[in-house]
Protein backbone atom coordinates (compact mmCIF):
# COMPACT_ATOMS: atom_id res chain seq x y z
CA UNK A 1 0.00 0.00 0.00
CA UNK A 2 2.80 2.43 1.14
CA UNK A 3 4.87 1.93 -2.25
CA UNK A 4 1.56 2.12 -4.11
CA UNK A 5 0.95 5.50 -2.82
CA UNK A 6 4.31 6.74 -3.43
CA UNK A 7 4.33 5.90 -6.77
CA UNK A 8 0.99 6.86 -7.93
CA UNK A 9 1.73 10.52 -6.17
CA UNK A 10 4.93 10.48 -8.37
CA UNK A 11 3.79 8.89 -11.97
CA UNK A 12 1.26 7.43 -14.02
CA UNK A 13 -0.62 4.19 -13.85
CA UNK A 14 1.16 2.75 -16.97
CA UNK A 15 4.42 3.11 -14.61
CA UNK A 16 2.66 1.57 -11.55
CA UNK A 17 1.75 -1.47 -13.13
CA UNK A 18 5.47 -2.12 -14.15
CA UNK A 19 6.87 -0.79 -10.76
CA UNK A 20 4.79 -3.82 -9.06
CA UNK A 21 5.24 -6.05 -11.44
CA UNK A 22 9.15 -5.24 -10.63
CA UNK A 23 8.62 -5.80 -6.93
CA UNK A 24 6.73 -9.15 -7.07
CA UNK A 25 9.38 -10.31 -9.54
CA UNK A 26 12.45 -9.61 -6.98
CA UNK A 27 10.48 -10.78 -3.95
CA UNK A 28 11.95 -13.97 -4.22
CA UNK A 29 15.31 -13.06 -3.96
CA UNK A 30 13.93 -11.00 -0.54
CA UNK A 31 13.19 -14.78 0.60
CA UNK A 32 16.67 -16.18 0.39
CA UNK A 33 18.49 -17.00 3.62
CA UNK A 34 21.61 -16.34 2.23
CA UNK A 35 22.69 -12.41 2.42
CA UNK A 36 25.30 -12.70 -0.99
CA UNK A 37 22.96 -14.33 -3.60
CA UNK A 38 20.19 -11.83 -2.47
CA UNK A 39 22.07 -8.82 -3.16
CA UNK A 40 23.01 -10.56 -6.76
CA UNK A 41 19.59 -11.56 -7.46
CA UNK A 42 18.35 -7.94 -6.68
CA UNK A 43 20.49 -6.28 -8.41
CA UNK A 44 20.56 -8.29 -11.39
CA UNK A 45 16.42 -7.72 -11.33
CA UNK A 46 16.67 -4.22 -10.79
CA UNK A 47 18.64 -3.78 -14.34
CA UNK A 48 17.93 -1.97 -16.88
CA UNK A 49 14.54 -0.88 -14.84
CA UNK A 50 16.32 1.27 -12.69
CA UNK A 51 19.39 2.14 -14.23
CA UNK A 52 22.96 0.60 -16.14
CA UNK A 53 24.77 -0.07 -13.00
CA UNK A 54 23.53 -1.05 -9.12
CA UNK A 55 26.00 -1.11 -6.63
CA UNK A 56 25.21 -2.05 -3.06
CA UNK A 57 27.67 -0.68 -0.22
CA UNK A 58 27.02 -2.47 3.01
CA UNK A 59 27.89 -1.57 6.31
CA UNK A 60 27.75 -4.38 8.97
CA UNK A 61 29.09 -4.38 12.22
CA UNK A 62 31.35 -0.75 11.84
CA UNK A 63 32.72 -2.15 8.28
CA UNK A 64 31.96 -0.76 5.05
CA UNK A 65 32.64 -3.16 1.94
CA UNK A 66 31.23 -2.71 -1.45
CA UNK A 67 30.15 -6.64 -1.97
CA UNK A 68 29.08 -6.48 -5.62
CA UNK A 69 28.92 -4.23 -8.43
CA UNK A 70 27.02 -5.54 -12.08
CA UNK A 71 27.23 -4.57 -15.33
CA UNK A 72 29.72 -1.63 -14.42
CA UNK A 73 30.35 0.78 -17.32
CA UNK A 74 33.70 3.06 -17.28
CA UNK A 75 31.77 6.32 -16.06
CA UNK A 76 28.99 4.80 -13.61
CA UNK A 77 29.80 7.55 -11.49
CA UNK A 78 28.80 5.84 -8.40
CA UNK A 79 31.15 7.10 -5.25
CA UNK A 80 32.92 4.77 -3.27
CA UNK A 81 31.24 3.34 0.02
CA UNK A 82 32.86 6.27 2.66
CA UNK A 83 31.42 8.72 0.32
CA UNK A 84 27.81 7.19 1.00
CA UNK A 85 27.98 6.89 4.73
CA UNK A 86 26.28 10.31 5.34
CA UNK A 87 23.08 9.53 3.31
CA UNK A 88 20.33 8.96 5.44
CA UNK A 89 17.53 9.60 2.56
CA UNK A 90 17.08 9.17 -0.82
CA UNK A 91 18.90 11.32 -3.11
CA UNK A 92 19.14 12.15 -6.92
CA UNK A 93 21.79 13.74 -8.98
CA UNK A 94 21.96 14.52 -12.50
CA UNK A 95 25.03 15.47 -14.55
CA UNK A 96 23.73 16.06 -18.34
CA UNK A 97 23.04 12.65 -19.52
CA UNK A 98 24.08 11.23 -16.37
CA UNK A 99 21.63 10.54 -13.49
CA UNK A 100 22.52 8.67 -10.24
CA UNK A 101 20.24 7.66 -7.46
CA UNK A 102 21.41 6.52 -3.69
CA UNK A 103 19.42 5.19 -0.44
CA UNK A 104 19.64 4.35 2.51
CA UNK A 105 18.82 0.17 3.62
CA UNK A 106 17.24 0.81 6.90
CA UNK A 107 16.88 3.45 9.12
CA UNK A 108 18.50 5.44 11.86
CA UNK A 109 18.83 3.19 14.56
CA UNK A 110 19.58 0.00 12.06
CA UNK A 111 21.81 1.14 9.21
CA UNK A 112 22.39 -1.91 7.05
CA UNK A 113 24.19 0.04 4.11
CA UNK A 114 22.83 2.12 0.86
CA UNK A 115 21.76 1.05 -2.78
CA UNK A 116 23.20 3.28 -5.85
CA UNK A 117 21.59 3.00 -9.37
CA UNK A 118 23.62 5.01 -12.06
CA UNK A 119 22.46 5.46 -15.72
CA UNK A 120 23.91 7.62 -18.56
CA UNK A 121 22.46 6.50 -21.88
CA UNK A 122 18.90 8.99 -21.26
CA UNK A 123 17.34 7.56 -18.26
CA UNK A 124 17.05 10.49 -15.78
CA UNK A 125 15.79 9.38 -12.54
CA UNK A 126 13.05 10.98 -10.74
CA UNK A 127 10.41 10.74 -7.98
CA UNK A 128 8.75 7.29 -9.22
CA UNK A 129 12.28 5.84 -9.13
CA UNK A 130 13.34 6.89 -5.95
CA UNK A 131 10.51 5.87 -4.47
CA UNK A 132 10.56 2.17 -5.76
CA UNK A 133 14.21 2.24 -4.94
CA UNK A 134 13.64 3.44 -1.68
CA UNK A 135 10.69 0.78 -1.17
CA UNK A 136 13.09 -1.61 -2.46
CA UNK A 137 16.03 -0.91 -0.14
CA UNK A 138 13.17 -1.24 2.69
CA UNK A 139 12.09 -4.68 2.00
CA UNK A 140 16.30 -5.42 1.45
CA UNK A 141 16.55 -3.73 5.19
CA UNK A 142 13.67 -6.31 6.49
CA UNK A 143 15.33 -9.51 4.36
CA UNK A 144 18.72 -8.94 5.82
CA UNK A 145 16.92 -8.38 9.83
CA UNK A 146 15.38 -11.84 8.80
CA UNK A 147 18.97 -13.37 7.58
CA UNK A 148 20.72 -12.04 10.49
CA UNK A 149 18.20 -13.10 13.48
CA UNK A 150 18.18 -16.22 11.56
CA UNK A 151 22.06 -16.46 11.61
CA UNK A 152 21.86 -15.18 15.60
CA UNK A 153 19.33 -17.85 16.52
CA UNK A 154 21.99 -20.89 14.53
CA UNK A 155 24.42 -19.49 16.52
CA UNK A 156 22.46 -19.51 19.86
CA UNK A 157 21.58 -23.22 18.83
CA UNK A 158 25.18 -24.24 18.17
CA UNK A 159 25.99 -22.70 21.39
CA UNK A 160 23.65 -24.64 23.37
CA UNK A 161 24.36 -27.76 21.80
CA UNK A 162 27.92 -27.91 22.55
CA UNK A 163 27.12 -27.01 26.16
CA UNK A 164 25.01 -30.10 26.62
CA UNK A 165 27.68 -32.00 24.49
CA UNK A 166 30.31 -31.26 27.08
CA UNK A 167 27.99 -31.09 30.11
CA UNK A 168 27.16 -34.64 29.37
CA UNK A 169 30.61 -35.88 28.77
CA UNK A 170 31.49 -34.62 32.25
CA UNK A 171 28.45 -35.95 34.11
CA UNK A 172 29.52 -39.59 32.64
CA UNK A 173 33.11 -39.46 35.00
CA UNK A 174 30.81 -39.14 38.26
CA UNK A 175 28.11 -41.77 36.67
CA UNK A 176 30.68 -43.98 36.24
CA UNK A 177 32.50 -43.90 39.31
CA UNK A 178 28.95 -43.91 41.06
CA UNK A 179 28.37 -47.39 39.24
CA UNK A 180 31.89 -48.78 40.02
CA UNK A 181 31.48 -47.86 44.10
CA UNK A 182 27.59 -49.81 44.21
CA UNK A 183 28.84 -53.03 42.53
CA UNK A 184 31.82 -53.07 44.94
CA UNK A 185 29.68 -52.88 48.09
CA UNK A 186 27.59 -55.36 46.16
CA UNK A 187 30.50 -57.30 46.60
CA UNK A 188 31.33 -56.79 50.50
CA UNK A 189 28.81 -59.29 51.45
CA UNK A 190 29.69 -59.16 55.17
CA UNK A 191 29.19 -55.19 55.15
CA UNK A 192 25.18 -55.13 53.15
CA UNK A 193 22.67 -55.47 55.63
CA UNK A 194 18.48 -55.45 54.68
CA UNK A 195 18.65 -51.80 54.93
CA UNK A 196 21.79 -50.92 52.73
CA UNK A 197 20.69 -53.69 50.16
CA UNK A 198 17.46 -51.76 50.15
CA UNK A 199 19.42 -48.38 49.52
CA UNK A 200 21.59 -50.00 46.98
CA UNK A 201 18.50 -50.75 45.13
CA UNK A 202 17.96 -47.16 44.82
CA UNK A 203 21.12 -46.03 44.41
CA UNK A 204 21.21 -48.42 41.21
CA UNK A 205 17.94 -47.34 40.13
CA UNK A 206 18.96 -43.29 40.16
CA UNK A 207 22.11 -44.47 38.60
CA UNK A 208 20.70 -46.43 35.66
CA UNK A 209 18.73 -43.13 35.28
CA UNK A 210 21.27 -40.75 35.35
CA UNK A 211 22.77 -42.99 33.05
CA UNK A 212 19.89 -43.14 30.10
CA UNK A 213 19.60 -39.66 30.34
CA UNK A 214 23.40 -38.82 29.78
CA UNK A 215 23.10 -41.20 26.37
CA UNK A 216 19.98 -39.08 25.30
CA UNK A 217 21.73 -36.13 25.64
CA UNK A 218 25.05 -37.18 23.79
CA UNK A 219 22.96 -38.79 20.88
CA UNK A 220 20.81 -35.39 20.60
CA UNK A 221 24.55 -33.83 20.44
CA UNK A 222 25.38 -36.19 17.61
CA UNK A 223 21.92 -36.01 15.79
CA UNK A 224 22.50 -32.46 15.56
CA UNK A 225 25.97 -32.16 14.67
CA UNK A 226 25.54 -34.51 11.89
CA UNK A 227 28.36 -37.35 13.63
CA UNK A 228 25.72 -39.69 14.04
CA UNK A 229 27.17 -43.55 13.04
CA UNK A 230 26.10 -46.51 12.44
CA UNK A 231 27.76 -50.34 12.76
CA UNK A 232 25.74 -52.43 10.42
CA UNK A 233 25.80 -56.05 11.08
CA UNK A 234 23.66 -58.96 10.58
CA UNK A 235 21.41 -58.38 14.06
CA UNK A 236 18.61 -60.66 15.26
CA UNK A 237 15.70 -58.38 16.07
CA UNK A 238 14.03 -61.70 18.43
CA UNK A 239 17.17 -62.05 20.27
CA UNK A 240 17.74 -57.79 20.61
CA UNK A 241 13.61 -58.16 22.37
CA UNK A 242 14.40 -60.83 24.60
CA UNK A 243 17.40 -59.20 25.84
CA UNK A 244 16.15 -55.30 26.35
CA UNK A 245 13.10 -57.55 28.17
CA UNK A 246 15.36 -59.41 30.47
CA UNK A 247 17.11 -55.88 31.65
CA UNK A 248 13.89 -54.22 31.84
CA UNK A 249 12.04 -56.89 33.99
CA UNK A 250 13.16 -55.38 37.58
CA UNK A 251 11.58 -51.81 36.34
CA UNK A 252 8.51 -53.96 34.91
CA UNK A 253 8.23 -55.59 38.29
CA UNK A 254 9.08 -52.80 40.39
CA UNK A 255 5.30 -51.28 38.13
CA UNK A 256 3.61 -54.58 38.68
CA UNK A 257 3.60 -54.67 34.62
CA UNK A 258 4.08 -57.77 32.85
CA UNK A 259 5.63 -58.10 29.54
CA UNK A 260 4.02 -60.60 26.87
CA UNK A 261 6.80 -61.05 24.06
CA UNK A 262 5.33 -62.14 20.92
CA UNK A 263 8.32 -63.24 18.59
CA UNK A 264 9.35 -65.71 16.10
CA UNK A 265 12.34 -67.97 16.78
CA UNK A 266 14.32 -65.71 14.64
CA UNK A 267 14.25 -62.59 12.38
CA UNK A 268 17.75 -61.69 11.26
CA UNK A 269 18.25 -57.71 9.42
CA UNK A 270 21.72 -55.45 8.30
CA UNK A 271 21.30 -53.52 11.15
CA UNK A 272 23.50 -51.93 14.05
CA UNK A 273 22.90 -54.21 17.01
CA UNK A 274 23.53 -50.84 19.90
CA UNK A 275 20.25 -48.67 17.76
CA UNK A 276 18.42 -51.26 17.50
CA UNK A 277 18.61 -51.73 21.29
CA UNK A 278 18.25 -48.41 22.07
CA UNK A 279 15.19 -48.16 19.78
CA UNK A 280 13.68 -51.80 21.97
CA UNK A 281 14.67 -49.80 25.14
CA UNK A 282 13.13 -46.54 24.80
CA UNK A 283 9.96 -47.64 23.30
CA UNK A 284 9.41 -50.95 26.21
CA UNK A 285 10.67 -48.46 28.70
CA UNK A 286 7.86 -45.65 27.63
CA UNK A 287 5.36 -48.04 27.74
CA UNK A 288 6.35 -49.44 30.98
CA UNK A 289 5.94 -45.57 32.35
CA UNK A 290 2.99 -44.48 31.17
CA UNK A 291 1.05 -48.53 31.22
CA UNK A 292 -0.61 -47.47 34.02
CA UNK A 293 0.49 -51.25 35.88
CA UNK A 294 -1.34 -52.90 32.73
CA UNK A 295 0.56 -55.38 30.61
CA UNK A 296 2.95 -54.48 27.61
CA UNK A 297 2.95 -56.60 24.77
CA UNK A 298 5.94 -56.50 22.57
CA UNK A 299 5.60 -58.33 18.43
CA UNK A 300 7.90 -59.01 16.10
CA UNK A 301 6.83 -60.15 12.39
CA UNK A 302 8.36 -60.12 9.38
CA UNK A 303 6.76 -58.70 6.24
CA UNK A 304 8.40 -60.93 3.41
CA UNK A 305 6.79 -59.62 0.20
CA UNK A 306 8.37 -56.02 1.39
CA UNK A 307 11.86 -57.07 2.44
CA UNK A 308 10.92 -55.23 6.69
CA UNK A 309 10.58 -56.24 9.92
CA UNK A 310 7.92 -54.93 11.74
CA UNK A 311 8.32 -54.36 15.57
CA UNK A 312 5.43 -53.29 17.60
CA UNK A 313 4.88 -52.07 21.07
CA UNK A 314 1.41 -51.71 22.64
CA UNK A 315 0.51 -50.26 26.04
CA UNK A 316 -3.02 -49.52 27.53
CA UNK A 317 -2.59 -46.12 29.26
CA UNK A 318 -3.77 -42.97 28.86
CA UNK A 319 -3.57 -42.90 25.34
CA UNK A 320 -2.31 -39.93 23.37
CA UNK A 321 -4.44 -37.28 21.68
CA UNK A 322 -4.11 -36.75 17.98
CA UNK A 323 -3.03 -33.41 18.37
CA UNK A 324 0.39 -34.25 19.88
CA UNK A 325 0.48 -37.52 18.38
CA UNK A 326 3.22 -36.46 15.54
CA UNK A 327 4.94 -33.54 18.36
CA UNK A 328 6.19 -36.27 20.52
CA UNK A 329 8.49 -37.16 17.95
CA UNK A 330 10.84 -33.56 18.29
CA UNK A 331 13.27 -33.25 21.02
CA UNK A 332 11.60 -32.07 24.63
CA UNK A 333 8.46 -32.54 23.37
CA UNK A 334 6.20 -34.76 25.25
CA UNK A 335 2.26 -35.98 25.03
CA UNK A 336 1.94 -35.22 28.98
CA UNK A 337 3.29 -32.56 31.75
CA UNK A 338 6.92 -33.47 33.24
CA UNK A 339 5.11 -33.06 36.59
CA UNK A 340 3.82 -36.41 37.06
CA UNK A 341 6.72 -38.59 34.46
CA UNK A 342 10.67 -37.85 34.54
CA UNK A 343 12.93 -37.62 31.75
CA UNK A 344 13.89 -35.11 29.25
CA UNK A 345 11.37 -35.62 26.28
CA UNK A 346 14.19 -37.13 24.57
CA UNK A 347 13.39 -40.87 23.76
CA UNK A 348 11.29 -41.10 20.95
CA UNK A 349 13.42 -38.00 18.91
CA UNK A 350 16.35 -40.24 19.04
CA UNK A 351 13.80 -43.56 18.06
CA UNK A 352 12.69 -41.39 15.47
CA UNK A 353 16.41 -40.60 14.15
CA UNK A 354 17.95 -43.70 14.80
CA UNK A 355 15.04 -45.64 12.60
CA UNK A 356 15.56 -42.89 9.73
CA UNK A 357 19.16 -43.62 9.54
CA UNK A 358 18.21 -47.36 9.22
CA UNK A 359 16.19 -46.13 6.50
CA UNK A 360 12.34 -47.20 8.17
CA UNK A 361 9.63 -45.82 9.54
CA UNK A 362 7.46 -45.38 13.11
CA UNK A 363 4.21 -44.48 13.77
CA UNK A 364 2.04 -44.35 16.83
CA UNK A 365 -1.52 -45.43 16.64
CA UNK A 366 -3.27 -43.64 19.70
CA UNK A 367 -6.58 -42.70 20.96
CA UNK A 368 -7.23 -41.14 24.47
CA UNK A 369 -8.22 -43.73 27.25
CA UNK A 370 -7.28 -46.77 24.53
CA UNK A 371 -3.31 -46.74 24.93
CA UNK A 372 -0.96 -47.04 22.26
CA UNK A 373 0.92 -48.73 19.86
CA UNK A 374 4.42 -47.57 18.38
CA UNK A 375 5.13 -49.50 15.18
CA UNK A 376 8.69 -49.31 13.79
CA UNK A 377 9.45 -50.88 10.02
CA UNK A 378 13.04 -51.75 9.21
CA UNK A 379 14.43 -52.80 6.14
CA UNK A 380 15.86 -55.85 6.25
CA UNK A 381 18.69 -55.03 3.95
CA UNK A 382 20.00 -51.87 4.49
CA UNK A 383 22.88 -51.67 2.73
Amino acid sequence: MRVMQRMQQATGSESVAEHTRFLANVSRYLMSQDLDPMLEGISNASLPLLGDVCAIDRALDARSVRVLEVRKVADAWIEPPEQLTHIVRGEIRVDGNRSRMTVPIGGPGERFGTLSFAAKNGLIHGPAELALAQELADRMALAIQNIRTRFDLSEAVNEREKLISIAAHELRGPACSLRICVQALHRMESAVTPKSARLLKIIEREERRLARLIDDLLDLARIRSGQFQLDLEPVDLCDVVREVAARLNQDATTTQTRLDLELPETLIGDWDRSRVDQIVTNLVSNAIKFGRNNPVTIRVNADAARGYARLSVTDHGPGIEPGVQQQIFEPFKRAVTSKHYDGLGLGLYIVRSVVSQLGGIVRVTSAPGCGATFTVELPLNKR
